[in-house]
């Protein structure tokens, strides 16, 4: 809510200004009166007003005075001037030092609401301008690149932002693309090799993807990477301004850069092209370029697919989900309770089949994302359960494949899904599972609470708890005390050298496996081999 102060010697002008109009419905909170330009300045130490209404003609300082006052302390309050016709001349001359707008006497109602409200417009105007700048500045303490990114990302998912701080910000970072010929490029990660096994790691590894692309398909023509760690449907996001004179073609560099991604990540990709629009079109572009990428589903995974070459549906292909079988999601949820395997091969069957005879009703997008909502819908229904703890996540991890090997993929999953239903009635027999897991993979340094986790089905701050509570220690402590047992069993049995003896516990980083060791036993590794083993 804006401030306002009322300054005019006469006192029935005051009051008609604070009751006649609704102040509150403006969003407008009248703060003080003053009766003349000394007092007023007393009330704006104490309380700087956004607007200020005052006449001119007042006792010991008019309001010319004061409006001098305000522009000398250099505060922000947008001063309305009230006038008479005699008084005309002094009005214009308010105009030019600094007065917002003036209003001539006697006051209408209207008059005086239509210059007030240009006043809060302007208000609302400058205040987005301070927030923009501020913003600014942040990006400018932050790296460049990650700048760069947030703007693209904001853009890409169609973000509010006035168009001239877009313009702006877009100039500020540098980006230098054509902003009159852009293709965006969805980049989908299918498989993540074993390098990339938790949220963490493949966050690096879209980050390293923007990088490779950037040089490989920049070939092509000037390229920003914009890896986006919470997005469903694409894992990096290239901008493209074509070159006139190219140095290779788009097809050929995005093919190289899907084999980098293999040998060098070991990550296979699908890729979705857009056609070339304008900057201000880029979520239409990011959202055609996926809708590209989704051909996958159809005619598989690991291709380019570029819109320009793609069938043209009609608008409700594009626009509508598949939605499945009647009542699917809870025939499913009670096959699964019931743990009825007949019933379950009978589902997965039912649903393969209806999706391929709705394929020309939906694009790959829609029928995906219907897919998705369908499997949440029955997970929903499996874990309200009587039985079930409800920080419990129960999952259908349904892997990447064409729609043809549906019924396969659907089959796996909802198998071990009903296993994992069957365990989790004991939290106990959970944690149970779980040490046996760890104990398994203990010295595998890719190991996290998180992974572990989603093996399970659980939340990891719940499964963090849980743990914690069964076991009487934090899963990190768990983990790094199976860990120091084994490698003084090394010590003591082995001839290997301790950062050989670290890498096979599961620190690649020696100095931090000497640094836990002695933490735990008081001792060097070299020391505790020398005269500490017992």
């Amino acid at each position: 809510m804006y401030s306002l102060l009322i300054v005019d010697d006469e006192k029935w002008v005051r009051k008609g200004l604070r009751n006649t109009i609704d102040w509150v419905a403006e969003g407008i909170e009248v703060i003080g009166e003053a009766a003349d330009g000394e007092e007023a300045l007393k009330r704006i130490e104490e309380r700087a007003p956004d607007l200020i209404i005052t006449d001119i003609k007042m006792p010991r300082m008019d309001g010319l005075a004061l409006l001098e006052a305000v522009k000398v302390r250099k505060l922000p309050a947008k001063i309305v001037i009230i006038s008479g016709y005699s008084d005309f001349g002094y009005a214009q001359q308010a105009l030019r030092c600094g007065a917002f707008d003036y209003v001539l006497k006697p006051i209408e109602e209207t008059k005086l609401l239509d210059v007030i409200r240009k006043c809060i417009d302007e208000l609302k105007q400058e205040q987005d301008t301070y927030d923009f700048m501020q913003q600014l500045a942040g990006y400018r303490r932050e790296s460049l690149p990650l700048a760069k990114q947030r703007l693209l990302e904001s853009m890409l998912l169609n973000e509010p932002m006035p168009a001239r701080q877009r313009q702006t910000m877009w100039d500020t970072l540098g980006i230098g693309l054509d902003p009159e010929r852009l293709s965006v490029i969805s980049v989908h990660v299918y498989e993540w090799g074993d390098n990339a096994t938790d949220a963490s790691s493949r966050s690096l590894l879209r980050y390293a993807l923007g990088n490779i692309a950037e040089e490989i398909v920049g070939a092509a023509g000037k390229t920003i990477g914009c890896p986006l760690d919470h997005h469903e449907e694409a894992d990096v996001v290239l901008l493209q301004s074509p070159a006139e004179h190219a140095e290779a073609e788009l097809a050929g560099v995005l093919s190289a850069f899907m084999e980098a991604a293999g040998r060098y990540l070991q990550a296979k990709l699908t890729i979705g092209v857009s056609k070339e629009r304008d900057r201000n079109l880029l979520h239409v572009s990011f959202q055609e370029a996926v809708s590209a990428c989704a051909y996958a589903f159809y005619k598989g995974a690991g291709s380019v697919y570029d819109a320009e070459s793609l069938p043209r549906l009609d608008a409700q292909a594009q626009s509508v989900e598949y939605a499945g079988p009647a009542g699917w999601d809870s025939r499913l949820a009670h096959a699964v309770k019931l743990g009825h395997e007949s019933m379950l091969r009978e589902l997965a069957e039912e649903l393969a089949r209806h999706a391929e005879l709705a394929v020309a009703r939906h694009s790959p997008l829609m029928m995906k994302r219907g897919l998705a909502s369908l499997l949440r819908e029955a997970e929903k229904r499996l874990a309200s359960a009587p039985g079930i703890d409800p920080s419990i996540e129960l999952r259908i991890h349904l892997p990447a494949c064409r729609l043809t090997e549906l019924e396969g993929a659907l089959l796996a999953a909802l198998g071990g899904l009903q296993r994992m239903y069957r365990e989790l009635g004991s939290r106990k027999h959970v944690i149970e599972l779980a040490i046996a897991y760890i104990g398994e993979r203990f010295a595998d340094s890719r190991i996290s609470m998180n992974g572990v986790a989603e093996r399970f089905y659980l939340n990891p701050s719940y499964f963090s708890k849980l743990f914690h509570e069964e076991t009487g220690e934090t899963f990190s402590k768990y983990v790094a005390r199976l860990r120091m047992e084994r490698a003084k069993q090394l010590l003591k049995e082995t001839t290997l050298k301790v950062y050989e003896i670290a890498e096979k516990v599961g620190y690649n980083d020696f100095r931090h496996f000497t640094k836990m060791f002695k933490e735990c036993e008081g001792l060097t590794p070299g020391q505790y081999r020398e005269f500490g083993v017992r």
